[in-house]
């Protein structure tokens, strides 16, 4: 298979080594120098986008509107997600997304989603967030912190807002806190804690580095394949378990 890059920083460095490992074909890999001449000039079986948020929307067109699958890594541009899917359906292509690839960050979402469910019927049951990463990371709270808020808000009823900026005093308890750190060479770190005045559990994924995440691209990028539409990690994961 042949694989195209946009953004060739750290992770997209990762996924080229994991990439070739497994004998796929780095046909192209797009950086700021790239021009429009280079991108229609290469020929790929699917593009994995993991650069700046700010030019999402237009790397998406550009590549949908060459009929290319396209792999989503890059966090921060939500808030474009219906532009994103629009492109997908308008040029009959498939398009995935995740806050984060990694298979084990989404077997975290999955316990996530059974424990909010468990605790629910536990008032004396609290739950908080905390993510860590490294100094250059663009956005905070991080992606995957969000995604874990809001599949704890959907389990929890009683909660029904996140707290993403930092406190100085009490909380709602309708709240739910999401408290980020920026520092040094941190790869990925998230955690959630569950506390009652009896005790306190805590459910916690450390990325040891960028492999995970390139690997489960990879899979998303086969997964992609001859699909058409908007799709996340959560239906590639869907598939594996089913049955």
């Amino acid at each position: 298979m042949k694989l195209g890059l946009i953004g060739y920083g750290k992770l997209g460095k990762e996924i080229e080594r994991v990439a070739v490992e497994r004998g796929w074909e780095i046909a192209f890999k797009q950086n700021s120098n790239s021009t429009t001449h280079d991108i229609q000039g290469s020929l790929v079986d699917v593009v994995i986008h993991a650069a700046t948020p700010a030019t999402l929307v237009q790397d998406v067109r550009l590549w949908a509107e060459l009929k290319k699958p396209i792999v989503i890594g890059t966090t921060g541009w939500y808030n474009e997600i219906a532009e994103v899917k629009s492109l997908a359906e308008k040029n009959d292509i498939g398009i995935i997304y995740a806050s984060n690839f990694s298979i084990g960050v989404q077997i975290f979402f999955r316990l996530l989603k059974q424990a909010g469910t468990m605790i629910d019927k536990f008032p004396d049951y609290d739950a908080f967030i905390r993510e860590a990463h490294h100094k250059e990371k663009l956005d905070a709270p991080s992606g995957t912190a969000l995604q874990a808020g809001a599949i704890l808000l959907d389990s929890i009823k009683r909660k029904k807002e996140l707290l993403t900026q930092q406190t100085s005093g009490k909380i709602r308890p309708e709240q739910l806190q999401v408290s980020s750190v920026r520092a040094g060479a941190i790869v990925g770190e998230h955690a959630v804690t569950i506390d009652s005045p009896a005790d306190a559990i805590e459910i916690r994924h450390t990325a040891k580095n960028r492999g995970g995440f390139a690997a489960g691209a990879l899979l998303a990028a086969e997964w992609i394949q001859g699909k058409r539409g908007l799709f996340t990690m959560e239906d590639v994961l869907a598939d594996l378990f089913k049955g």
